[in-house]
């Protein structure tokens, strides 16, 4: 197959995710994502290279935002939100996160790619890219992409819904770089 054939072919498993996805779901999840004091994120290995794209994101919208695990990372507590993104759905670091945040009364929100477990959190989103769409793609790579591109549709339709100005956005990129 060629280049241009298998960007089509992650293409059409990327729509086939979208049309699988629970839009009251993602609807209730930018709900507590609007209200947060502050957001934390939590993955391990691929799934925590996308939760730190995500953080930046959400920095960029005005949030406090914070990645597990990072040395600058604040303790979480009442009025803040953990969106913890687990393929597995069992991951025990991003596990052990969901506890912690539900101890010190944080809001949870579980990114996964099965449909177990939905009880371990407050919130549960369901990426179906292992279970329910057939993949050409190595390992979690389809799981990863949806993953950003569910964040990116989360943190679009929440600066629509507050009426964030790029312009704002475009302010808190990076100038230490």
């Amino acid at each position: 197959m060629s280049i241009q054939g298998l960007i089509k072919n992650n293409i059409d498993e990327l729509n086939e995710i979208q049309q699988r996805l629970d839009e009251t779901q993602l609807t209730v999840i930018a709900g507590k994502l609007i209200g947060a004091n502050r957001i934390f994120f939590s993955g391990m290995g691929r799934s925590g290279n996308m939760v730190k794209a995500l953080a930046i994101r959400f920095m960029h919208l005005g949030y406090d935002a914070y990645v597990a695990g990072d040395a600058a990372t604040p303790s979480i507590s009442k009025g803040d939100v953990l969106v913890a993104v687990s393929s597995s759905g069992k991951t025990n670091v991003t596990m052990n996160h969901l506890e912690t945040a539900k101890k010190n009364g944080g809001t949870t929100v579980l990114i996964s790619s099965v449909r177990e477990n939905p009880e371990r959190s407050d919130c549960y989103l369901c990426i179906p890219a292992k279970t329910e769409v057939a993949s050409t793609q190595h390992a979690g790579s389809l799981f990863e992409q949806s993953v950003l591109i569910v964040g990116d549709a989360l943190s679009s339709y929440i600066q629509s819904k507050e009426n964030i100005s790029t312009e704002y956005m475009n302010d808190r990129h990076a100038n230490l770089q």
